[in-house]
Formats: structure tokens, sequence, C-alpha cells
């Protein structure tokens, strides 16, 4: 059976590197993985960048574990994850043959939409640039370009992952351009969706807070909602039958383009929301000051949120989620599900909640917390008008993780998962538990999710699945455990659950059909 996924950077990693032959550097084939002997080793050994740097879903692993219908991401990095410390320092070190100064440079100062349009798209679709003879990327535009049993051909559909990507210039935010860059974008591809924004400040829209690894300032959030460009952009996003994505959009953004959607102008053209690389946060909007532990204003126009784990049902050690916003709580997975649209569920450890024991800072406190920024314009989204934050009840109520439920659980063993695999399922059961607190028919919900994994991307992901070359296993582990689990965690599953048939709409069917019948709509 094919594998599906909603949202992947097959190339992202390709992006970095250009054939010098004074030099004798070399692209980056995104038929190629990366070889792990250039990982320098405190990078290798003391952080999990070992996981986020290899190649997770490149073109060659998708094909060779028969992932042939995709939907890949456009994406040109931003200009303050291009000038960190990190990334201009490794462009010295053994890195330097796939982080090349002089194309990471080009980047900063050159134009992304002519990037993408130009090196990026060439580097997906012309495989024989690369000595693949057998093997390719065929973009489509209808429903009859797709061949299920084509296991050699990765059919592919498009995303924006914000609007950024459609500029000319990074950090120049004009709409009247990226609206033009999209509507040009749009004519030579099938173009599913857009994030308005990433995951640093932009005029078009405030952002969540997601960046955990770089410290520039430009990646806390300090606007407010949707701006003026960023509502001219959604709505012709609607009326060219582009949806919109919520990942990386604030809380208070999101509910202003829930706002918008009830408008009498926007009534007749809207279109239904995704969410392609999605964890959840496992609570309401208004449960977010029970898991807040402590909070610190900062001048500069954001607040510091330190989050509780909110953990689920069934036997210790419990799966957590990670209740930052840039997940979504049960109001937007709400707003998905009777909009009509689609969840891909993320591959991301952090994004699905889990955490490591850290016998370093375990002992300051009781509790892992998750740090999130987020603007001193939005805040009383999160806490309420006036409210006055103590530490939250949750932590009372032996509703958030404690370090010695991690502790029980002893070391993650890599070569099972199984405790990053209860993270997954778990998701699948707040999804359960969401549509039955809100009628909505459990099984229509659970026909509205698929894997967003986020791969080749910079995600830390699951052992369970940490590269596409496991997505079989993936699958057959899911199946032994799932139903298991849902006992465990005594949420109970639709009448006449067939663990097998739910797997296959997992990790393909629904994907498949939803996009099918979104290259229906664009072809009307």
């Amino acid at each position: 059976m094919p594998f599906f996924d909603f949202h992947l950077h097959p190339v992202l990693k390709s992006l970095f590197s250009e054939d010098v032959p004074a030099t004798g550097l070399k692209k980056l084939s995104p038929w190629q993985k990366i070889d792990k002997r250039n990982i320098p080793f405190l990078l290798k050994c003391c952080t999990d960048f070992e996981y986020i740097l290899q190649s997770q879903g490149n073109l060659a692993q998708l094909c060779v574990n028969d992932c042939n219908f995709v939907c890949v991401a456009l994406y040109i990095p931003e200009k303050d994850m291009l000038t960190a410390d990190l990334i201009q320092s490794s462009t010295r070190g053994p890195l330097g043959v796939y982080l090349q100064a002089n194309k990471i440079n080009a980047i900063i100062n050159g134009n992304p939409y002519k990037i993408l349009r130009t090196d990026d798209w060439v580097t997906l679709t012309n495989a024989s640039k690369f000595g693949i003879t057998d093997k390719k990327v065929k973009p489509i535009q209808k429903r009859q370009d797709y061949n299920e049993s084509d296991t050699n051909t990765i059919h592919a559909v498009f995303s924006v992952e914000g609007c950024h990507t459609l500029s000319s210039a990074l950090q120049h935010f004009d709409a009247a351009e990226i609206i033009t860059n999209l509507d040009d974008l749009k004519s030579k591809v099938a173009l599913l969706s857009i994030n308005l924004t990433h995951l640093e400040q932009s005029e078009i829209c405030n952002h969540a807070f997601g960046m955990q690894f770089l410290s520039a300032e430009g990646f806390r959030p300090k606007g407010n909602r949707i701006a003026a460009g960023g509502i001219e952009i959604l709505k012709h996003c609607y009326q060219n039958k582009i949806m919109i994505d919520l990942k990386h959009m604030s809380l208070a953004a999101r509910q202003h383009l829930y706002s918008l959607r009830n408008t009498p102008e926007f009534a007749a053209i809207n279109q239904p929301m995704v969410c392609t690389h999605a964890g959840f946060t496992g609570i309401s909007i208004k449960q977010i000051p029970d898991y807040i532990y402590n909070t610190r204003s900062f001048t500069n126009g954001y607040t510091l949120l330190w989050q509780g784990k909110p953990v689920t049902g069934g036997s210790r050690p419990r799966p957590c989620f990670n209740a930052s916003s840039i997940n979504l709580y049960d109001e937007d997975i709400l707003q998905v599900l009777t909009s009509g649209g689609m969840i891909g569920l993320s591959l991301d450890k952090r994004i699905l909640g889990y955490q490591e024991f850290e016998e370093e800072t375990s002992g300051r406190l009781d509790y892992p917390l998750e740090a999130e920024y987020v603007s001193n314009q939005e805040i009383a989204v999160f806490l309420g008008e006036g409210r006055t934050i103590t530490v939250g009840k949750a932590f009372e109520e032996d509703k958030c993780l404690g370090w010695d439920e991690i502790e029980e659980g002893g070391v993650v063993n890599p070569a099972v998962g199984n405790y990053h695999l209860k993270h997954f399922m778990a998701h699948l059961l707040h999804l359960i538990t969401v549509a039955n607190n809100n009628n909505y028919e459990v099984n229509k919900a659970l026909a509205q999710v698929c894997i967003g994994s986020d791969f080749d991307g910079l995600i830390n992901p699951v052992w369970v699945c940490d590269t596409a070359d496991e997505l079989l296993y993936f699958k057959d582990q899911f199946e032994q455990d799932f139903a298991g689990f849902a006992k465990d965690a005594e949420v109970q599953l639709p009448p006449g659950f067939d663990v097998k048939i739910f797997s296959n709409k997992l990790f393909f069917e629904n994907g498949r059909d939803f996009v099918l019948g979104r290259l229906d709509v664009l072809n009307r």
C-alpha cells in the first residue's frame, strides 16, 4: 500500500548548496542521504542534531518506501535563521559541504520567490540532473494525473509555508507583490494551501513561537492578529480556492481568522481550513491559565510563559501534550473539522509532547515546563482580562507530567520507541474525545486526519519513525498497539472499529481522498 504525507520538505536540505567547479563543492542531491560522518562530534553526541540533520524524507527514501503521494511545502528559510551563529559557523566545518557560505549568503541577499521558482523547483523536478533515470517527481494538476500503482513516481501537490517565501527579499512584506507571485505559482502547480506566517515576525500576520534552538529577537512574537495586508492575501486565497493552513499562526490570529470567516464578506468564498503538520495542546483555550506555572513580561513586546505538559489517561509513564499555542487547542480542532478540513499529524517529538528526562534540570522543579513567548498585544487571549496568575491548578490535580513519572519510564530505546508511539496515539484519542465532547461524528473526525510528518524540515522526529524508512514499521506498530492503548486510556473507540482499516485510512486513504477532492475543486 502506498503512503501519503501532507507536509514534506524533500529538497530543503539541498537548498543550501550548489555546484561550484572552482572549489569542487557540489549540489547536495535530494536523492542522496546526508553523510552523518560530516555532523560534528559535539552536535552528534551532545545534542539531538544528528536526528534533525539526517535525511528524514528525501526523494529516494520516499520512493523506496512507496510514499508516492505528497504535499510538498515550498519554503525559503527566514533571514534570522540563516544569519544565526549556529548556521554561519557550520559553513566553516565538515557540514560546509551541505551548508555552503556562498549559497546561504545568496539566499540572504537574494529574491526568495525567484530562488523558489528556479533552484528549488529544478532540484525537485529534474531527477536526471542527479543521475536518476528510473524514478521521478511528477507535479499533478488533476485527479487523473495520479497513478496509485506507480511507486517509482512521487506525485506532488504543493503548499507555501509562509508568505515571506513569495516575497522579493527576506523580511520584505508587500501584499500586492505576494499576491502577484502567488498567482504566478498557482498558474504552474496545484497549490492547495498557504501559511500566512512562519517562525519569524511578519507584517502580514502574527506568529506562534516555535523556534527552540535559535534565540534571535525576530523569532519572538510581537504582533497582533492578522494585519490588513494579511486579510487582503487571505481573501485572494479564498477567491482562488486556496486553503489557509493554521499552523504557525498565533492563537489570536487564528481566532481573527474564524471571526472573518463568519462575516458576509467571506461567507460565499470560505474554503476548508487545514493544519498540515499539527500537534494538539490537549486542552481548551479556557484551560490555559490552569497549566501556567509562571510568567515574565519583557518591555520589548512579549511575555514568557512557562507551561506544564498536560497528561493523558492510561498507565504510567503517561504520554503528554505540548500546550504551546503553536499546537491546536480543542476549539481549533473543532474549527478544522466543521470547516471540512484536514489535520496532518506531525512526527516531531516536541510537537507531539514528548519530554526526555533531564538529570541536570529535573532537580530544580517537580515538573518539566515548556517555554513560550507570546505577544503582549495578545496576552489577554492566554491569561484573560486582568487575571492575576498564580501556579495553575492543573499542577495540584495531577494533570501535568512530573519529572518522577518520566524517570519511571527509564531511557527511551530508539530501537523501540514505544513511548514515542504513545504520544502519537494520544493525539488520535484526543481527536475522538474532542469530537464526542462537541457532538461531532467520531468516524467523520477520524476521516479528517492523516500524516503530516514535516520530514526533512528541521524537526526532531519520534524514534518510532525517525525517517521515511520506518513508515511500514510505524504503521505495523500502530496497528498492534492502538486498540490496547485506547482501552488502557479508557477512551471508547467507535462501534465496529477495525484498526487495520483505520490504519490504511490514516496513513494513506484519508489524505489521498481529501487532496483528490481539492484537485476537483481547483479544476472546476
